[in-house]
């Protein structure tokens, strides 16, 4: 019996790539975050519903982790293990509503948080 593992893979990773493209979720730009010891510095408060990637810089001597979170404190999308002066980005889709971005020095605690908010 010959091996098929090849073509399976090359049909399942077309297969993935045309699902991707099709996707009815617009993605936007990417949104700067700058983490240092003491700041979580958010370059865009305010942006339209949809897909949006976070672009984290750890600018502080700590290793860091981003989230962000919704009413509540409920986790839509995190990065954790953002060594100092390293970048590291994540994507998350956000519906029109109220949001929480939390950077932590040190990985512990609650974080420094910035409101953003969706249209």
């Amino acid at each position: 019996m010959r091996p098929v593992v090849l073509p399976a893979l090359l049909g399942l990773a077309l297969g993935l790539g045309f699902t991707a493209c099709s996707s009815g979720t617009k993605s936007l730009d990417t949104i700067a975050v700058t983490s240092s010891n003491n700041e979580c510095k958010v370059a865009q408060t305010a942006m339209a519903a949809g897909k949006h990637t976070f672009q984290v810089e750890n600018t502080g001597s700590q290793v860091t982790e981003v989230y962000v979170y919704a009413t509540g404190d409920k986790v839509l999308s995190e990065k954790e293990n953002i060594g100092p002066g390293t970048k590291a980005s994540f994507s998350v889709t956000l519906a029109e509503g109220q949001y929480l971005v939390a950077c932590k020095p040190g990985q512990t605690g609650t974080g420094i948080r910035q409101p953003i908010t969706v249209n």
